[in-house]
């Protein structure tokens, strides 16, 4: 039997079981006389308590939760000490549905702002993260005209649980927030525009990269040089994610792959050893150093073998394949730009591809630093089957339609209109398949 509000079913429930108030509030674990009164005066009950009684009576956890947001928000005025521990528990169960309608009601209240964006951290790092988006959300609202910090992060904290393998959805992520990066406290700085940059790089808008990674550098390189002060060495402050020296030399990287897809090959070149060696100037014995250094010194290897490859210099492809067979987690890439060398200077690499054939089906990969970047991965996958496909057709090989297919299939599903376009071009310059599947395949595609 549903009954108009909480106390009410709870009195329904004591009188069809036949308990005493006393009996039913040791049962819920609330003490007689605490218990008496929220039931005779209609009082909100607290989340420990709702959560007692709700357990008492053989509910589900989040049985009374709609009534309860009516009875704390409509009813009676919002309370800080009950909405809190109940935004918290919306989001353990998932009652967004709640959780909205309990923003809703505080839009309007700016001394809200300071109090929902603590919670929305706490669920953030406690990785409740479509709660934490909406109270992120209400708290850019609370807030939109202060201009302040916790604004800045508020959006770069939406920006970041935005990004998925969607190109397009995080290209709008990445143009509303971008307004605030340089609101955010310094070391927040880096590594809100490292996944900037990483945006830019899965859509292929290399000038862009290059500008953010300039800033990156800038920032980083400022950050480092008074990390190296005594006084500062020993005052509190906050630390980046990764050490200051970790994003020059991510930042020259990224300016590297700009210069590459320039085809300035010399200037990459110049970048790639930039970050090459940094044990020499870095001051920092941990291990953490070692490894970025080490990983670093590999990357400048493999990348400045790659730029003489893609400059024309094909004797030293087999170099270039021998080093990036010893590195497993760096096959995938280097097969990308073995293919895009081969079709670029007529090279064939059958024996390459059958040798790496483990390495094409897509999947995700790690360097030293953990898992790359997925969006940039299915970019770069995407532009891998075009490029194959081409290869395929280029010498006549029955499976370049199908690579090619499955290539603007892909780039249709991450929605990487660069890639859509390359993979239309080569279809337009071998139209002379007999398959009338694969044909009409292509246009239900292009015409989707």
């Amino acid at each position: 039997m549903q009954t108009n509000t909480i106390q009410a079913e709870i009195l329904q429930y004591i009188q069809d079981y036949k308990l005493t108030q006393s009996e039913f509030s040791t049962r819920a674990n609330i003490n007689s006389g605490s218990f008496s009164r929220l039931i005779n005066h209609n009082k909100p009950f607290s989340m420990s308590q709702l959560d007692g009684i709700t357990k008492a009576m053989g509910l589900e956890e989040d049985y009374f939760y709609s009534r309860y947001v009516e009875e704390c928000i409509t009813i009676t005025a919002p309370d800080w000490r009950r909405l809190r521990p109940f935004l918290i528990r919306c989001a353990e169960l998932g009652r967004l549905d709640c959780t909205e309608l309990i923003l809703s009601n505080l839009l309007d209240n700016t001394n809200y702002g300071s109090l929902l964006f603590e919670v929305a951290e706490e669920l953030f790092h406690s990785q409740y993260k479509e709660a934490a988006k909406l109270l992120y959300e209400s708290v850019s609202v609370i807030e939109k005209y202060q201009h302040s910090e916790r604004l800045a992060l508020c959006q770069y904290r939406l920006f970041s649980l935005s990004l998925s393998d969607n190109l397009a959805l995080n290209l709008r992520a990445a143009t509303r927030f971008e307004p605030y990066a340089n609101r955010l406290e310094e070391t927040d700085q880096l590594e809100a525009v490292k996944h900037l940059a990483h945006v830019y790089v899965s859509l292929q808008e290399w000038h862009k990269v290059d500008t953010l990674s300039e800033e990156m550098y800038r920032l980083a390189s400022i950050q480092y040089e008074l990390s190296l002060r005594p006084k500062r060495k020993t005052a509190e402050y906050k630390k980046p994610v990764r050490p200051f020296y970790f994003y020059m030399l991510y930042a020259r990287l990224l300016q590297g792959a700009a210069y590459e897809q320039y085809e300035d090959y010399e200037k990459a070149i110049e970048y790639a050893k930039l970050y090459a060696n940094a044990e020499e100037w870095i001051d920092d014995s941990s291990e953490e150093a070692k490894v970025i250094t080490i990983q670093f010194n590999d990357y400048s290897t493999a990348n400045q073998l790659l730029y003489q490859l893609l400059a024309g210099n094909i004797s030293i492809l087999s170099d270039y394949v021998e080093y990036i067979a010893s590195k497993p987690d760096e096959v995938f890439s280097g097969l990308c730009q073995i293919v895009k060398v081969a079709n670029k200077f007529d090279v064939n690499i059958d024996d390459i591809l059958e040798r790496f054939q483990e390495h094409i089906p897509y999947k995700t990969y790690n360097s030293a630093f953990g898992e790359y970047n997925k969006p940039i991965k299915a970019e770069e996958y995407a532009s891998f089957l075009t490029e194959l496909g081409k290869y395929y057709l280029h010498h006549r090989r029955s499976q370049g339609i199908d690579t090619l297919l499955e290539g603007l299939e892909f780039a249709e599903n991450i929605s990487s209109d660069s890639n859509t376009i390359k993979c239309l071009k080569v279809f337009s310059q071998h139209r002379d398949w007999e398959d009338e599947d694969k044909r009409k395949r292509f246009n239900r595609i292009n015409y989707s």
